[in-house]
């Protein structure tokens, strides 16, 4: 088979994934909406809390009156992002409940194309709102082209970012389920301790040592600079380690969440099977 075939076949294996996970995904809509209002919520009590501290005070560290919503409107593509984590322990457990999980593990296609096309289907399906939002963002913060175009491209390293963390979260769904509300419970504690919804100088100084030695701090950060700062060279310069982390991040985990899901799988099989 030549490489243009190989690859077509790839891409054709990649579209069947995604259109098979869409496709279940609208057959329970109120879930799909649920999913969309639910990190709404989350923007509720930052909003509020952000909103009062700006009518006393002008900045409070990069966040100021001017630009706070970028802040509170990237939380919540964020968070529509961060359900990555969770969709493939999702769909791991529909399929072990339906009893097919042990054929799509075996099945004749590679794992990169089960990881791709899982990732296709969920861009797919947090584009209205997320793109809504994104308008909404430019409407009250405008940004150039070439930073827009910097925000997709460093929203999609964050998504592969995700991907790569739920892989590994999906094979201890199905292998070791135990493990998985162990992993959730730090993941939760990672994201609140990221200023994904309030500054860093909010916290007081002891937990401030934790926000600095969270990677996610640095993966959320640049997006919001990025846009703030509106000037792509300046950010790289002043950023260097944040594009770095996210970049690497991005390339590593999914393939790391690979290697991982085999791994555990061999050792651990399918648990309750």
């Amino acid at each position: 088979m030549s490489i243009s075939n190989k690859i077509l076949d790839n891409l054709s294996q990649i579209f069947a994934i995604a259109e098979k996970e869409i496709k279940l995904q609208l057959r329970v809509k109120t879930n799909l909406i649920l999913s969309y209002i639910m990190p709404l919520l989350g923007l509720i009590v930052p909003f509020i809390v952000m909103g009062q501290i700006f009518t006393l005070t002008e900045e409070f560290g990069p966040w100021n009156s001017q630009n706070y919503m970028v802040f509170m409107l990237t939380m919540y593509q964020i968070a529509l992002v961060n359900r990555m984590t969770n969709i493939f322990a999702g769909n791991f457990q529909r399929e072990k409940a339906w009893k097919t999980l042990s054929g799509l593990i075996i099945a004749p296609f590679h794992r990169f194309n089960l990881l791709f096309g899982v990732f296709l289907s969920h861009l797919i399906s947090i584009s209205i709102p997320f793109i809504f939002f994104f308008i909404v963002c430019y409407i009250l913060y405008p940004i150039s082209i070439i930073t827009i175009l910097s925000e997709l491209i460093l929203f999609l390293f964050l998504a592969l970012v995700f991907s790569g963390v739920g892989l590994i979260i999906g094979v201890f769904a199905i292998s070791k389920e135990s493990v998985v509300r162990i992993i959730n419970v730090f993941f939760s504690l990672a994201i609140w301790f990221s200023c994904l919804g309030m500054p860093f100088e909010f916290f007081p100084g002891y937990f401030k040592n934790i926000v600095v030695y969270n990677p996610l701090f640095y993966l959320f950060s640049i997006i919001r600079y990025v846009w703030i700062e509106n000037n792509i060279v300046f950010s790289l310069i002043t950023h260097g380690f944040n594009f770095f982390l996210l970049i690497s991040s991005g390339i590593v985990l999914p393939i790391l969440g690979i290697f991982f899901f085999d791994y555990i799988f061999k050792k651990y099989g399918i648990a309750g099977y």
